[in-house]
């Protein structure tokens, strides 16, 4: 398929601007891809500037976080994200400004590889009768912290009780992670979880020191839906979304996450594939280095 439009494409640039090297880079660049596509939205990452023109693609300026925050916001508009790492890992964005350039015309004429990334949504409510207070899209993971004053929690974890009508199990700590394959390489793997393949239809539900030798980390199918009721907590327990969003709980809420009924579409970099970005930017299977011998 080509573009039968003035322009070559259609593209939104989102950029976090509160980093120089975005701003300075931007300067040269915006005006190179004007010359190449058609420019229908420039946002900053932060500002909440409306994207209602049709694109072909969006393309993210910045790190990891600037990549979460953009994905929440985008994933209903069915756009490929082109993530252009200016960050400190860049894990979610495969691209670096020389990658873009070099590999404008296979984007443009829809040549680069597109994956579809499952997202989770978290729904909170003060009781399970009650309106939801809190909702929220998370590219990575939702988490539940025990917040100060540090004392540990008691949860209620159940799998599809509204499927099967059974109860669920009860355990303490200090919270639980529910995160999606993009995000098991995030807080889910720091706190022994498994790295899930990001093409994987799952969540996987990991628990943040708990106080039990038989709880361990769980992959579920994204069609599974999770069920946490708090049963203890502290003053400032608290769901994080993506380390971004946040809200307070309180005995008694309820949270239930559930894979997000559309997929983030994600431009990936066929010079960079998943594997060898886990080995090169994780050091993923790595041999321990070894001193000399003398």
């Amino acid at each position: 398929m080509r573009w039968h439009t003035l322009y070559a494409m259609r593209v939104i640039l989102i950029s976090n601007q509160r980093k120089p090297k975005v701003v300075e880079a931007l300067r040269t660049f915006r005006p190179w891809v004007a010359e190449r596509a058609e420019i229908v939205a420039d946002c900053d990452a932060y500002d909440d500037c409306p994207l209602d023109d049709p694109a072909d693609a969006i393309l993210v300026f910045g790190g990891d976080g600037t990549m979460l925050g953009v994905a929440r916001r985008i994933v209903d508009l069915n756009v490929p994200m082109v993530g252009v790492n200016f960050g400190k890992l860049g894990f979610l964005a495969p691209f670096t400004l020389e990658d873009l350039k070099a590999m404008w015309d296979d984007l443009s004429e829809q040549r680069l590889p597109v994956r579809q990334r499952v997202l989770i949504e978290a729904t909170i409510r003060e009781s399970a009768d009650a309106e939801p207070y809190f909702q929220s899209v998370a590219m990575n993971d939702c988490v539940v912290t025990a917040g100060p004053p540090f004392r540990i929690i008691d949860l209620e974890l159940m799998i599809n009780p509204k499927r099967h009508g059974e109860p669920g199990t009860c355990f303490s700590g200090d919270g639980v992670i529910v995160a999606s394959p993009t995000g098991s390489t995030a807080y889910n793997l720091s706190a022994g979880g498994p790295i899930i393949a990001p093409d994987v239809e799952a969540m996987v539900v990991t628990p943040i020191c708990a106080y039990t030798l038989s709880f361990r980390p769980t992959v579920l199918s994204s069609d599974d839906r999770v069920t946490l009721r708090v049963q203890r907590a502290n003053e400032q327990t608290t769901v994080v979304i993506d380390g971004q969003l946040s809200t307070p709980l309180r005995e008694g809420s309820v949270i239930e996450i559930a894979a997000y009924p559309k997929r983030l579409r994600v431009m990936a970099n066929p010079r960079m594939g998943y594997w060898k970005t886990l080995s090169n930017k994780m050091h993923w299977a790595r041999r321990p280095r070894l001193g000399s011998d003398d």
